[in-house]
């Protein structure tokens, strides 16, 4: 899979949501617009199944996204405890277990209905159409759920995908979850789908900025070119992150997994 298929599906501002009571308390609906032109979108997991409790925060395959303008044989896929699951779209226009192949051969992941993926993760999404919306339904969480992070790899960093499951944007200067470390990263789409942005904590989130120098060798005269990276901070309002937003969270090397806070 590659990195440049990410692609941040942010939730349009204008949601729609309806009221709904049950005993003793008020429920939320929304439907959730998501703009994506990208045939590999991923997703955020912003609300909660219906009916759910917040204490337990998650939503069934068959509910996340709506079959709306989907298409025969698009497919969702959620990697949970080092394990894919995926799911697609039959001819009838449903969810439908898939195989997804491993080390030890192939399995066929439990069943769309009764597989309840938690608020705060994120999934892919490939489309058949790009150019169509994603709709995503769900109720509206009073608690934000928080999502375990790996821990870093031996020899680099390893990556987690998530999503803020919140339905507003926030700034990337003003987050510092509790368990961060430095060297951590997070990687966010370029333009057009051409490659990734990286920002990398350092007591405080930072970018990289590379230069192209030309060095001529004092010995024989000959030049090549030299690329230097440095990191300046963010700037308060610079790196928002839409609210509904999948992104990749890399745990530095030989750092231990943690769970991230959404409200912290």
């Amino acid at each position: 899979m590659k990195l440049r298929s990410i692609i941040c599906a942010s939730a349009a501002a204008a949601a729609i949501a309806a009221g709904a009571t049950v005993v003793e308390s008020s429920t939320t609906f929304a439907r959730v617009a998501v703009d994506s032109n990208f045939a590999a979108s991923l997703i955020s997991i912003p609300l909660n199944g219906c009916g759910n409790a917040d204490e337990n925060p998650a939503i069934y395959v068959t509910n996340l996204v709506m079959t709306t303008n989907l298409a025969e044989g698009d497919t969702l896929l959620w990697k949970h405890s080092g394990n894919w699951y995926a799911w697609d779209i039959d001819n009838e226009g449903k969810w439908r277990s898939i195989s997804t192949s491993g080390k030890t051969g192939q399995t066929l992941s439990t069943l769309a209905n009764e597989t309840a993926i938690p608020c705060g993760e994120a999934c892919w999404l490939y489309r058949a159409t790009p150019s169509n919306k994603i709709y995503l339904y769900g109720q509206v969480n009073k608690q934000k759920r928080s999502v375990q992070v790996a821990a870093g790899g031996a020899n680099g960093p390893s990556y987690t995908i998530v999503g803020c499951p919140v339905e507003t944007n926030f700034y990337l200067a003003g987050w510092a979850p509790s368990g961060i470390q430095n060297g951590d990263s997070i990687l966010l789409p370029a333009d057009n789908e051409k490659g990734t942005i990286e920002y990398r904590y350092n007591s405080g989130w930072k970018k990289s900025y590379q230069q192209v120098e030309t060095v001529i060798n004092p010995r024989t005269g000959a030049s090549s070119e030299v690329t230097n990276t440095t990191w300046t901070a963010i700037g308060a309002s610079e790196v928002v992150i839409p609210g509904g937003c999948g992104f990749m969270y890399g745990r530095a090397k030989g750092k231990t997994a943690y769970e991230l806070t959404w409200g912290e």
